[in-house]
């Protein structure tokens, strides 16, 4: 009797833990941004593709011109890395860094908390109520406020920005997702790097 108690406790444990240490958030979606100046004009679009702990971002400027040039960002949380790759006519060059949220955000736009969100930005006291993006329950984060404008973070899940809009008097662009599938056959080929470039540490 004490063996077959001991079990049904252990199994128990094992469902309550595995409850609670599911993710609270998406890990497996396609989303494509747009973004455009304050006077609504597209700028570019970006697309991208997560499937567990790898990513990628990929954007394309001056499309169908000679100075087309294609930027793929990998992102492996695993790894702890972020690979760089852009790619012209006349040239393909990498890089790589270390895995840090803000850098992924200076360089797409889009933020994703769960990469590395140390609370000096994204935190309880720059909440500023919900929001809605495609449908989507968003939690608002208004940052660096100031009476010249401002910036405001539609974060999914608390988790990744579907809609960023930095504005100021004069000037100012939004971010924001046209399309979300977390339902997306996402393959792991999408995140495979290319072999025909070098990443140089940074």
């Amino acid at each position: 009797m004490k063996k077959i108690a001991i079990f049904i406790l252990l199994f128990a444990f094992c469902i309550v833990n595995s409850a609670f240490s599911q993710n609270t958030y998406d890990v497996k979606y396609a989303v494509e941004y747009v973004l455009k100046d304050y006077r609504g004009n597209e700028i570019n679009r970006l697309k991208l593709y997560r499937n567990g702990d790898k990513l990628k971002f990929t954007t394309t400027a001056n499309k169908g011109k000679d100075n087309e040039q294609t930027t793929d960002i990998y992102v492996f949380k695993n790894e702890g890395k972020v690979y760089t790759a852009t790619i012209t006519k006349n040239f393909k060059t990498g890089n790589r860094h270390a895995l840090d949220m803000s850098f992924i955000g200076m360089q797409t736009g889009v933020y994703i908390l769960d990469l590395g969100n140390d609370g000096s930005v994204f935190n309880t006291n720059a909440r500023s109520g919900t929001g809605n993006v495609l449908g989507y329950e968003c939690t608002l984060y208004n940052l660096l406020t100031s009476p010249d404008g401002g910036s405001t973070f539609y974060m999914y899940q608390d988790n990744l920005t579907l809609k960023h809009f930095a504005q100021t008097t004069t000037s100012g662009t939004t971010l924001e997702a046209v399309s979300f599938d977390n339902s997306a056959d996402v393959p792991e080929s999408i995140f495979t790097l290319p072999s025909d470039i070098t990443f140089l540490d940074y």
